[in-house]
């Protein structure tokens, strides 16, 4: 498969990282979770994943995101993949700004962009949240905040046309042993159903084509901006 940067898109507890860590060992990608940048900043912070955020972290945020994508852009060697996890909320200016950077990164390193949205239903999802894992990671653990987000808040969408909608509530991040039964099945995990897509983009020239007409728009923007940051 052509150099590629997977974008998982969900809610906080829906499985991002876990998945995105399955999908990094199987393809040799290098996961870029939204933690790893965000926490550079929470780390001096009073986070304990339930209080509010101080006003005006995401900026700092933003500052951290930004050159990690410039350095993906600017150094890292072109044969790399990526994955790239966040939580966007759907119709909203801001959040789309963030995913059109993602799709731009990929355009400058003429990557195959594949987003993939992920779905969980709330239950589940609450189940996850409280997870002793996510407090060490510095993640939202407040089941009643997560249940809220994930009922409440629109999900984001996109028409790439790469883009992969999965509903993980009952699927595996990644592919299980064989059963005990005599049949010995397999059940197939999530990292294997985007694996399986992604390499049917890359070898598709149609598809190609249109993804790039899509993007283009994206590119100019980033572009710009990319020259500002770097001048």
């Amino acid at each position: 498969m052509q150099s590629t940067i997977f974008h998982l898109i969900g809610k906080p507890g829906v499985g991002k990282f876990t998945i995105g860590s399955a999908l990094a060992a199987a393809t040799g990608a290098r996961l870029v979770d939204n933690h790893s940048i965000a926490n550079v900043i929470f780390n001096v912070l009073d986070q304990d994943g339930i209080k509010p955020l101080p006003e005006g972290v995401w900026s700092y945020v933003r500052m951290v995101r930004r050159a990690a994508l410039d350095a993906i852009i600017d150094l890292s060697p072109a044969e790399l993949s990526f994955v790239f996890t966040n939580y966007l909320a759907g119709e909203s200016e801001s959040e789309m700004a963030v995913f059109d950077e993602a799709v731009a990164v990929a355009e400058a390193r003429g990557s195959l962009f594949v987003p993939v949205i992920l779905s969980c239903e709330t239950p589940e999802l609450v189940r996850r949240i409280v997870s002793p894992a996510r407090k060490e990671r510095m993640k939202l653990i407040d089941p009643v905040q997560g249940a809220r987000l994930n009922d409440e808040v629109p999900q984001f969408s996109t028409d790439h046309p790469n883009v992969i909608c999965l509903d993980v509530t009952r699927m595996p991040p990644r592919r299980n042993p064989p059963a005990s039964s005599s049949t010995g099945r397999r059940r197939a995990g999530v990292d294997q159903a985007i694996q399986r897509r992604a390499w049917r983009f890359s070898n598709s020239p149609c598809r190609s084509r249109s993804t790039a007409k899509w993007s283009r728009a994206c590119q100019r923007t980033f572009s710009a901006s990319h020259a500002r940051s770097t001048s």
